[in-house]
C-alpha cells in the first residue's frame, strides 16, 4: 500500500476549509501534515481543527522545514507566482487554487519552473471533479447529443455579501481582474474541459460597483469560437441584486440539449445543479411530434472513480494519486494555460474593442 501524500498548507482561509475535508476523511491517502499563514491566530485554528501540530507564519520555512511531499496553496492570487516558485525549487508537488496567475507571464513561470523541478503542478479547478461532470463528459465522448454546436454559461452571485469593500478580490492588481478571472473562469474551464480548446475571444467588461479597484470588472460578457468551429456565451455579474440563476452553463448539439438546473440542498457544494437532457435517442414514438421546448429528464451522474459528491474532495484526492503515479491531472497546470488564456483575450478584447485569436498569446 502507497504511503499517504504528505502536504503543506499555503494559506488557510475560507479556500483551505473546502479542502479539509479531505484531509479528515482520507488520511491515509492525503495527510496534512504542516499548515501555513501570515496570521497566525487562522493558521493556529485551522491546524488545531486538522489536528496538526507543525504551524508556520513562512511559507518558504514550512518549506525547509516541515516533513512535506507537497504543498495546497490556497493564498491571495498575487501570492501564487513566487509560491510557486519557491515550492517547484524546494522539490514539491504544488496543489494551486485557481486563478493559476495574473497574468500569462505568471503562468508561463509556473510551468517552466515546475517542469525543471519535474514536479507535479495542479489547479484547482474543482467543477471538473463533480459526478455530474464526469456523467456529462461520458455523454460527450458517445455522442449522445451529436456534433456540439453552441454553448452558454451564467456565472451570477451577490460579491457585496462576502466581499465587503477593499477586499482583494475586488482589487484588480491583487486578483489579475475582477468576476472574470475570480468567478467565470470555473465556467469557462468546464466548457473547454468539455468542447475542447478557444480559438478566439471577444468581450466586454464593466465596473459598475464603486467598491472596484484598479479596474477590476463586476459585470462581463464573452463570445467565444471555440477550434472546433462550436460558438459560445459567457455572461457574468458578480454584483446583482437579485437573480432567477446563479452558476448554470448549456450545451447545444445536433442531436440534443443538455443544461444545469438550480442548485439543490443536495448539490449546493457542487455549485452547479442537477443536469438535465434531452436527445434524440431518448425519445420515444409516442412522444411525437416532437416538442423542442419539452422531454428534458435529468441525468444519472457517474461516481466512478470519486469518493463522493463533493468537488473538492475529489479533486484533492486526485492531485494524491497524480503525485504518486505520475500521472498528469486533468486540470494540470499545462491544461490550464488554455483557460487563462481565455480569460486574458476577452480582458486583451475588452481593452481594445477587438476579437483577440488565442494563438497570439
Amino acid at each position: 500500500m502507497t504511503d499517504a501524500l504528505k502536504v503543506g498548507l499555503i494559506g488557510a482561509g475560507r479556500m483551505a476549509r473546502a479542502h479539509l475535508a479531505a484531509y479528515t476523511q482520507f488520511p491515509d491517502r492525503i495527510k496534512l501534515n504542516a499548515v501555513c499563514d501570515i496570521d497566525e491566530n487562522a493558521a493556529r485554528q485551522f491546524a488545531e481543527e486538522a489536528n496538526v501540530s507543525r504551524v508556520f507564519l513562512d511559507a518558504e520555512k514550512m518549506l525547509e522545514e516541515a516533513d512535506i511531499d507537497a504543498v495546497d496553496i490556497c493564498t491571495v492570487h498575487d501570492a501564487h507566482l513566487p509560491q510557486v516558485l519557491a515550492a517547484a525549487s524546494a522539490g514539491k508537488h504544488i496543489f494551486l487554487e485557481k486563478a493559476m496567475g495574473r497574468n500569462l507571464e505568471e503562468c508561463y513561470r509556473m510551468l517552466e519552473a515546475t517542469d525543471r523541478a519535474g514536479v507535479t503542478f495542479m489547479v484547482g479547478q474543482d467543477l471538473r471533479y463533480i459526478p455530474y461532470t464526469r456523467a456529462v463528459k461520458r455523454l460527450l465522448q458517445n455522442r449522445e447529443l451529436g456534433q456540439v454546436r453552441a454553448a452558454r454559461c451564467d456565472s451570477i452571485m451577490n460579491a457585496k455579501l462576502p466581499c465587503p469593500p477593499g477586499h482583494w478580490m475586488l482589487d484588480g492588481e491583487k486578483a489579475g481582474g475582477g468576476v472574470m478571472i475570480t468567478l467565470t473562469i470555473h465556467m469557462i474551464d468546464l466548457l473547454r474541459y468539455y468542447i475542447g480548446d478557444v480559438r478566439s475571444v471577444s468581450g466586454v467588461c464593466k465596473s459598475v460597483w464603486e467598491a472596484m479597484a484598479n479596474g477590476a470588472e463586476d459585470i462581463a460578457c464573452a463570445t467565444l469560437e471555440f477550434e472546433n468551429g462550436a460558438i459560445g456565451t459567457a455572461f457574468s455579474y458578480w454584483t446583482v441584486a437579485r437573480s432567477p440563476s446563479a452558476i448554470q452553463y448549456t450545451l447545444f448539439g445536433d442531436d440534443g440539449t443538455l443544461y444545469t438546473g438550480r442548485p439543490t440542498a443536495e448539490t449546493r457544494l457542487q455549485q452547479v445543479g442537477p443536469v438535465l437532457m434531452a436527445s434524440a435517442r431518448m425519445d420515444k414514438p409516442e412522444d411525437e411530434p416532437i416538442n423542442r421546448f419539452a422531454g428534458f429528464k435529468e441525468i444519472e451522474p457517474v461516481r466512478e472513480g470519486l469518493a463522493g459528491d463533493n468537488p473538492f474532495v475529489n479533486e484533492i484526492l486526485h492531485f494524491a494519486e497524480c503525485c504518486q503515479t505520475g500521472e498528469e491531472p486533468i486540470s494540470s497546470g499545462r491544461d490550464n494555460l488554455g483557460t487563462m488564456k481565455t480569460i486574458m483575450g476577452i480582458y486583451e478584447s475588452a481593452r481594445t474593442g477587438r476579437t483577440v485569436e488565442l494563438k497570439s498569446l
